[in-house]
Protein backbone atom coordinates (compact mmCIF):
# COMPACT_ATOMS: atom_id res chain seq x y z
CA UNK A 1 0.00 0.00 0.00
CA UNK A 2 1.15 3.33 -0.62
CA UNK A 3 1.52 6.48 1.75
CA UNK A 4 -1.01 7.99 -0.21
CA UNK A 5 -3.24 5.01 0.02
CA UNK A 6 -2.87 4.38 3.52
CA UNK A 7 -4.36 7.71 4.00
CA UNK A 8 -6.83 6.93 2.03
CA UNK A 9 -7.49 3.96 3.64
CA UNK A 10 -6.96 5.66 7.14
CA UNK A 11 -9.62 8.49 6.35
CA UNK A 12 -12.52 6.77 4.55
CA UNK A 13 -14.59 5.09 7.24
CA UNK A 14 -13.59 6.96 9.95
CA UNK A 15 -16.83 9.40 9.72
CA UNK A 16 -19.98 7.58 10.44
CA UNK A 17 -18.43 3.77 11.34
CA UNK A 18 -16.99 4.78 14.60
CA UNK A 19 -18.50 3.30 17.28
CA UNK A 20 -17.77 6.39 19.44
CA UNK A 21 -20.84 8.32 17.63
CA UNK A 22 -24.34 8.69 17.41
CA UNK A 23 -25.21 7.40 13.46
CA UNK A 24 -27.54 10.39 12.85
CA UNK A 25 -27.11 10.24 8.68
CA UNK A 26 -27.64 12.85 5.65
CA UNK A 27 -30.08 14.10 3.46
CA UNK A 28 -30.15 17.10 1.10
CA UNK A 29 -32.07 19.20 -0.89
CA UNK A 30 -34.85 18.65 -2.86
CA UNK A 31 -36.91 22.02 -3.64
CA UNK A 32 -37.23 24.27 -0.82
CA UNK A 33 -41.56 23.51 -1.12
CA UNK A 34 -40.46 20.08 -0.79
CA UNK A 35 -38.81 19.92 2.21
CA UNK A 36 -41.19 22.60 3.97
CA UNK A 37 -43.97 19.09 3.67
CA UNK A 38 -41.49 16.89 5.41
CA UNK A 39 -41.56 16.51 9.08
CA UNK A 40 -38.44 17.13 11.28
CA UNK A 41 -38.07 13.25 11.50
CA UNK A 42 -38.53 12.74 7.90
CA UNK A 43 -36.09 14.94 6.44
CA UNK A 44 -33.73 13.63 8.79
CA UNK A 45 -33.76 9.97 7.39
CA UNK A 46 -33.91 11.02 4.25
CA UNK A 47 -30.65 12.72 4.57
CA UNK A 48 -29.29 9.42 6.52
CA UNK A 49 -30.36 7.51 3.31
CA UNK A 50 -28.82 9.75 0.64
CA UNK A 51 -25.35 9.82 3.37
CA UNK A 52 -25.28 5.98 3.36
CA UNK A 53 -26.14 6.19 -0.36
CA UNK A 54 -22.93 8.12 -1.51
CA UNK A 55 -25.18 11.30 -2.44
CA UNK A 56 -23.84 13.42 -0.59
CA UNK A 57 -24.48 17.01 -2.04
CA UNK A 58 -28.05 16.03 -1.43
CA UNK A 59 -26.95 15.05 2.48
CA UNK A 60 -25.45 17.92 3.05
CA UNK A 61 -28.40 19.80 1.73
CA UNK A 62 -30.74 18.26 3.86
CA UNK A 63 -29.00 18.36 7.09
CA UNK A 64 -28.75 21.92 6.98
CA UNK A 65 -32.23 22.14 6.28
CA UNK A 66 -33.05 19.86 9.47
CA UNK A 67 -30.24 21.62 11.65
CA UNK A 68 -31.92 25.16 10.87
CA UNK A 69 -34.78 24.05 13.32
CA UNK A 70 -32.54 22.05 15.36
CA UNK A 71 -29.35 23.57 15.83
CA UNK A 72 -28.42 22.09 18.98
CA UNK A 73 -27.86 18.53 17.12
CA UNK A 74 -24.52 17.41 17.71
CA UNK A 75 -24.64 14.28 15.96
CA UNK A 76 -26.22 15.40 13.09
CA UNK A 77 -23.94 18.55 12.87
CA UNK A 78 -21.35 16.43 13.01
CA UNK A 79 -22.53 13.82 10.04
CA UNK A 80 -22.72 17.25 8.04
CA UNK A 81 -19.08 17.44 8.93
CA UNK A 82 -18.46 14.12 7.78
CA UNK A 83 -20.64 14.89 4.36
CA UNK A 84 -18.72 18.28 3.88
CA UNK A 85 -14.91 16.40 4.22
CA UNK A 86 -16.26 13.90 1.39
CA UNK A 87 -16.58 16.50 -0.58
CA UNK A 88 -13.29 18.19 0.30
CA UNK A 89 -15.04 21.19 1.97
CA UNK A 90 -12.87 20.63 4.57
CA UNK A 91 -12.71 24.18 6.41
CA UNK A 92 -16.79 24.30 6.49
CA UNK A 93 -16.58 20.54 8.17
CA UNK A 94 -14.02 22.00 10.86
CA UNK A 95 -16.61 24.33 11.96
CA UNK A 96 -19.80 21.75 11.96
CA UNK A 97 -17.35 20.17 13.78
CA UNK A 98 -16.26 22.03 16.40
CA UNK A 99 -19.80 23.38 16.62
CA UNK A 100 -20.82 20.00 17.62
CA UNK A 101 -17.92 19.12 19.89
CA UNK A 102 -19.19 22.41 21.79
CA UNK A 103 -22.29 20.45 22.07
CA UNK A 104 -20.61 16.87 23.42
CA UNK A 105 -17.14 17.79 24.57
CA UNK A 106 -16.41 14.54 25.33
CA UNK A 107 -17.22 12.78 21.93
CA UNK A 108 -13.92 11.42 20.81
CA UNK A 109 -15.88 10.24 17.63
CA UNK A 110 -16.55 13.43 16.70
CA UNK A 111 -12.85 15.10 18.21
CA UNK A 112 -11.61 12.36 15.97
CA UNK A 113 -13.44 13.47 13.04
CA UNK A 114 -12.46 16.89 13.41
CA UNK A 115 -8.85 15.97 13.57
CA UNK A 116 -9.18 14.08 10.18
CA UNK A 117 -10.42 17.07 9.07
CA UNK A 118 -7.44 19.35 9.55
CA UNK A 119 -5.39 16.54 8.57
CA UNK A 120 -6.90 16.65 4.63
CA UNK A 121 -6.92 20.08 4.88
CA UNK A 122 -3.04 20.34 5.51
CA UNK A 123 -3.22 21.41 9.04
CA UNK A 124 -1.08 19.26 10.94
CA UNK A 125 -0.19 20.75 13.97
CA UNK A 126 -4.20 21.33 14.44
CA UNK A 127 -4.60 17.82 13.37
CA UNK A 128 -2.21 16.98 15.94
CA UNK A 129 -3.63 18.42 19.34
CA UNK A 130 -6.98 16.43 18.23
CA UNK A 131 -5.29 13.28 17.70
CA UNK A 132 -3.17 13.66 20.70
CA UNK A 133 -6.66 14.48 22.83
CA UNK A 134 -8.34 11.52 21.31
CA UNK A 135 -4.96 9.03 21.66
CA UNK A 136 -4.97 10.05 25.48
CA UNK A 137 -8.50 9.07 26.03
CA UNK A 138 -8.70 5.62 24.34
CA UNK A 139 -7.48 2.42 25.90
CA UNK A 140 -5.15 0.16 24.38
CA UNK A 141 -7.82 -2.23 23.80
CA UNK A 142 -10.00 0.21 21.79
CA UNK A 143 -9.55 -0.55 17.79
CA UNK A 144 -9.86 2.93 17.00
CA UNK A 145 -6.25 3.42 18.81
CA UNK A 146 -4.25 2.60 16.10
CA UNK A 147 -5.74 4.26 13.70
CA UNK A 148 -5.47 7.43 15.66
CA UNK A 149 -1.92 6.36 16.65
CA UNK A 150 -0.98 6.16 13.09
CA UNK A 151 -2.51 9.47 11.75
CA UNK A 152 -0.67 11.45 14.70
CA UNK A 153 2.35 9.66 13.26
CA UNK A 154 2.00 10.78 10.01
CA UNK A 155 1.24 14.50 10.97
CA UNK A 156 4.25 14.46 13.14
CA UNK A 157 6.61 13.17 10.36
CA UNK A 158 5.38 16.01 8.70
CA UNK A 159 5.76 18.50 11.15
CA UNK A 160 9.71 17.07 10.86
CA UNK A 161 9.06 15.75 15.07
CA UNK A 162 11.04 12.37 13.99
CA UNK A 163 11.44 11.88 17.59
CA UNK A 164 7.74 11.40 18.53
CA UNK A 165 7.51 9.40 15.92
CA UNK A 166 9.44 6.76 17.04
CA UNK A 167 8.66 7.25 20.95
CA UNK A 168 4.81 6.98 19.48
CA UNK A 169 5.41 3.14 17.06
CA UNK A 170 8.21 1.76 19.38
CA UNK A 171 5.35 0.13 21.40
CA UNK A 172 4.14 -1.31 18.47
CA UNK A 173 6.37 -2.45 16.03
CA UNK A 174 6.50 -5.94 16.83
CA UNK A 175 2.74 -6.06 17.15
CA UNK A 176 1.43 -6.92 13.53
CA UNK A 177 3.95 -7.49 11.51
CA UNK A 178 2.06 -7.18 8.19
CA UNK A 179 1.48 -3.56 9.33
CA UNK A 180 3.36 -1.73 6.27
CA UNK A 181 2.03 1.98 7.16
CA UNK A 182 3.72 1.74 10.48
CA UNK A 183 6.54 0.19 9.36
CA UNK A 184 6.90 3.10 6.77
CA UNK A 185 6.29 5.96 9.30
CA UNK A 186 8.58 4.17 12.04
CA UNK A 187 10.80 3.36 9.32
CA UNK A 188 11.13 6.93 7.66
CA UNK A 189 11.72 8.28 11.04
CA UNK A 190 14.38 5.99 12.24
CA UNK A 191 16.01 6.85 9.37
CA UNK A 192 15.93 10.58 9.54
CA UNK A 193 17.14 10.34 13.09
CA UNK A 194 20.07 8.02 11.60
CA UNK A 195 19.14 5.04 12.76
CA UNK A 196 19.59 3.21 9.96
CA UNK A 197 19.89 -0.15 11.22
CA UNK A 198 16.69 -0.63 12.62
CA UNK A 199 14.97 1.37 9.79
CA UNK A 200 17.02 -1.34 7.17
CA UNK A 201 14.58 -3.89 9.56
CA UNK A 202 11.73 -1.78 8.84
CA UNK A 203 12.38 -1.88 4.70
CA UNK A 204 13.19 -5.44 5.07
CA UNK A 205 9.46 -6.04 6.87
CA UNK A 206 7.79 -4.29 3.50
CA UNK A 207 10.20 -5.99 1.17
CA UNK A 208 8.73 -8.92 2.73
CA UNK A 209 5.45 -8.27 1.73
CA UNK A 210 6.51 -7.27 -2.38
CA UNK A 211 8.66 -4.61 -4.09
CA UNK A 212 6.96 -1.81 -3.48
CA UNK A 213 7.82 2.09 -3.54
CA UNK A 214 8.10 2.72 0.25
CA UNK A 215 10.32 0.40 0.60
CA UNK A 216 12.81 2.45 -2.66
CA UNK A 217 11.91 5.30 -0.68
CA UNK A 218 13.38 3.98 2.24
CA UNK A 219 16.04 2.52 0.83
CA UNK A 220 17.40 5.87 -1.17
CA UNK A 221 17.07 7.97 2.23
CA UNK A 222 19.85 5.47 3.28
CA UNK A 223 22.11 6.05 0.86
CA UNK A 224 21.64 9.00 0.58
CA UNK A 225 22.97 9.48 3.98
CA UNK A 226 25.80 7.51 3.11
CA UNK A 227 26.41 10.13 0.35
CA UNK A 228 25.33 7.61 -2.37
CA UNK A 229 23.57 10.17 -4.57
CA UNK A 230 23.66 7.42 -7.71
CA UNK A 231 22.19 4.73 -5.83
CA UNK A 232 19.93 6.98 -3.68
CA UNK A 233 18.63 8.81 -7.46
CA UNK A 234 18.38 4.67 -8.89
CA UNK A 235 15.77 4.05 -5.60
CA UNK A 236 13.95 7.02 -5.98
CA UNK A 237 13.50 5.95 -9.78
CA UNK A 238 12.11 2.70 -8.82
CA UNK A 239 9.92 3.96 -6.42
CA UNK A 240 8.19 6.08 -9.03
CA UNK A 241 7.91 3.25 -11.00
CA UNK A 242 5.80 1.65 -9.27
CA UNK A 243 3.70 4.54 -7.63
CA UNK A 244 4.04 8.10 -9.57
CA UNK A 245 1.75 9.77 -7.17
CA UNK A 246 4.25 9.84 -4.13
CA UNK A 247 5.00 13.53 -3.39
CA UNK A 248 8.15 12.66 -0.99
CA UNK A 249 9.60 10.56 -4.41
CA UNK A 250 9.42 13.94 -6.28
CA UNK A 251 10.92 15.74 -3.13
CA UNK A 252 13.94 13.75 -2.72
CA UNK A 253 14.31 13.27 -7.13
CA UNK A 254 14.18 17.88 -6.98
CA UNK A 255 17.15 17.69 -4.05
CA UNK A 256 19.24 15.06 -6.07
CA UNK A 257 18.88 16.79 -9.40
CA UNK A 258 19.77 19.88 -7.57
CA UNK A 259 22.82 18.29 -6.08
CA UNK A 260 23.32 17.23 -9.39
CA UNK A 261 23.68 21.12 -10.41
CA UNK A 262 19.93 20.32 -12.22
CA UNK A 263 18.40 23.07 -10.92
CA UNK A 264 15.79 23.20 -13.93
CA UNK A 265 14.78 19.34 -13.18
CA UNK A 266 14.93 20.22 -9.57
CA UNK A 267 12.31 22.74 -9.56
CA UNK A 268 10.23 20.27 -11.80
CA UNK A 269 10.26 17.94 -9.71
CA UNK A 270 9.58 20.17 -6.74
CA UNK A 271 6.62 21.22 -8.04
CA UNK A 272 5.35 17.80 -8.85
CA UNK A 273 5.45 16.94 -5.23
CA UNK A 274 3.54 19.99 -4.48
CA UNK A 275 0.87 19.38 -7.21
CA UNK A 276 0.30 16.03 -5.28
CA UNK A 277 0.91 17.46 -1.86
CA UNK A 278 0.71 21.09 -1.13
CA UNK A 279 1.87 20.72 2.07
CA UNK A 280 5.60 18.78 0.83
CA UNK A 281 7.70 20.47 3.29
CA UNK A 282 10.65 19.76 1.83
CA UNK A 283 9.68 21.47 -1.62
CA UNK A 284 8.25 24.17 -0.17
CA UNK A 285 11.63 24.93 1.46
CA UNK A 286 13.74 24.10 -1.20
CA UNK A 287 11.87 25.29 -4.61
CA UNK A 288 11.88 28.79 -2.04
CA UNK A 289 15.27 29.05 -1.88
CA UNK A 290 15.80 28.50 -5.47
CA UNK A 291 13.34 30.96 -6.44
CA UNK A 292 14.36 33.64 -3.86
CA UNK A 293 18.02 33.22 -5.13
CA UNK A 294 16.81 33.23 -8.95
CA UNK A 295 15.35 36.45 -7.35
CA UNK A 296 11.07 35.65 -7.84
CA UNK A 297 10.37 36.76 -4.58
CA UNK A 298 6.47 36.91 -4.52
CA UNK A 299 6.01 32.95 -5.67
CA UNK A 300 9.49 32.11 -3.48
CA UNK A 301 7.35 34.17 -0.20
CA UNK A 302 4.68 32.60 -0.56
CA UNK A 303 5.85 29.10 -0.82
CA UNK A 304 8.48 29.60 2.22
CA UNK A 305 5.56 31.28 3.68
CA UNK A 306 3.36 27.66 3.86
CA UNK A 307 6.57 25.99 4.84
CA UNK A 308 6.89 27.94 8.22
CA UNK A 309 3.23 27.51 9.02
CA UNK A 310 4.09 23.80 9.29
CA UNK A 311 7.55 24.06 11.11
CA UNK A 312 7.74 27.64 12.64
CA UNK A 313 10.49 26.37 14.26
CA UNK A 314 12.48 24.50 11.39
CA UNK A 315 16.11 26.61 11.21
CA UNK A 316 16.68 26.25 7.36
CA UNK A 317 13.30 27.97 6.58
CA UNK A 318 13.71 30.51 9.50
CA UNK A 319 17.13 31.45 7.76
CA UNK A 320 15.95 31.87 4.39
CA UNK A 321 13.29 34.66 5.42
CA UNK A 322 16.16 36.34 7.29
CA UNK A 323 18.07 36.30 3.80
CA UNK A 324 14.94 37.87 2.21
CA UNK A 325 14.64 40.78 4.67
CA UNK A 326 18.32 41.04 3.89
CA UNK A 327 17.75 41.06 0.00
CA UNK A 328 15.07 44.03 0.60
CA UNK A 329 17.15 46.03 2.43
CA UNK A 330 15.60 45.47 5.94
CA UNK A 331 19.05 44.14 7.71
CA UNK A 332 17.96 45.55 10.99
CA UNK A 333 14.68 42.78 10.49
CA UNK A 334 17.14 40.02 9.11
CA UNK A 335 19.69 40.83 11.67
CA UNK A 336 16.70 39.79 14.19
CA UNK A 337 16.00 37.25 12.51
CA UNK A 338 19.18 35.50 12.69
CA UNK A 339 20.11 36.19 16.41
CA UNK A 340 16.50 34.16 17.34
CA UNK A 341 17.96 31.45 15.07
CA UNK A 342 21.39 31.40 16.32
CA UNK A 343 20.03 31.42 20.23
CA UNK A 344 18.04 28.03 19.52
CA UNK A 345 20.42 26.17 16.91
CA UNK A 346 23.97 27.85 17.74
CA UNK A 347 25.54 25.09 15.62
CA UNK A 348 24.19 26.91 12.00
CA UNK A 349 27.37 28.05 10.61
CA UNK A 350 25.60 29.64 7.76
CA UNK A 351 23.49 31.76 10.35
CA UNK A 352 27.14 33.66 11.64
CA UNK A 353 28.51 33.62 8.44
CA UNK A 354 25.46 36.05 6.99
CA UNK A 355 24.80 37.26 10.71
CA UNK A 356 28.45 38.85 10.43
CA UNK A 357 28.10 40.29 6.97
CA UNK A 358 24.71 42.13 8.00
CA UNK A 359 26.59 43.09 11.24
CA UNK A 360 29.31 44.48 9.07
CA UNK A 361 26.45 46.65 6.59
CA UNK A 362 25.06 48.04 9.92
CA UNK A 363 28.48 49.27 11.00
CA UNK A 364 28.23 47.21 14.33
CA UNK A 365 32.23 46.29 13.39
CA UNK A 366 32.77 44.13 16.63
CA UNK A 367 29.83 42.08 16.20
CA UNK A 368 30.70 41.39 12.98
CA UNK A 369 34.35 40.27 13.30
CA UNK A 370 33.06 38.16 16.60
CA UNK A 371 30.47 36.32 14.06
CA UNK A 372 32.63 35.95 11.75
CA UNK A 373 35.45 34.55 13.88
CA UNK A 374 32.55 31.77 15.16
CA UNK A 375 31.94 30.83 11.70
CA UNK A 376 36.01 30.35 10.78
CA UNK A 377 36.02 28.18 14.16
CA UNK A 378 33.15 26.41 13.22
CA UNK A 379 34.72 25.60 9.68
CA UNK A 380 37.93 24.54 10.78
CA UNK A 381 36.07 22.24 13.47
CA UNK A 382 34.68 20.77 10.50
CA UNK A 383 37.22 20.12 8.50
CA UNK A 384 39.48 18.73 10.95
CA UNK A 385 36.67 16.12 11.69
CA UNK A 386 36.57 15.12 8.42
CA UNK A 387 40.33 14.97 7.94
CA UNK A 388 40.02 12.93 11.45
CA UNK A 389 37.25 10.44 9.73
CA UNK A 390 39.23 9.98 6.43
CA UNK A 391 42.41 8.59 8.58
CA UNK A 392 40.54 6.40 10.80
CA UNK A 393 38.97 4.73 7.53
CA UNK A 394 42.45 4.50 6.05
Amino acid sequence: MSKDESRVTSFHGCWLMTRWMAVVFLFVGLAAAQTRDLSGEQLLSRAVEEHQSGDYPKAILDYQAYLKAHPGAGAVRSNLGAALSHEGRYQEAIRQYTLALAAQPSNYGIRFNLALAYYKAGEPQRAVNEFETVNAALSDADPQRRRAVLLLSECYLQLGQDERVVALLNPLADTDPNDLTLAYLLGTALIHQGQEERGARMIERILRNGDTAEAHMLMAYTRLKASDKKGAKEEVDRALALNPNLPEAYSLQGRLAFLASDVEGAKMAFRKALALDPNAFDSLLFLGTLLREEGQAKEAHELLARGIRLRPKEVRIRYQFALEDSAEGNDAGAAALLQSLIKDAPEYTEAHRSLSTIYFRLGRVQDGRKERKIAEDMDAAIQAHDQEKGRALK
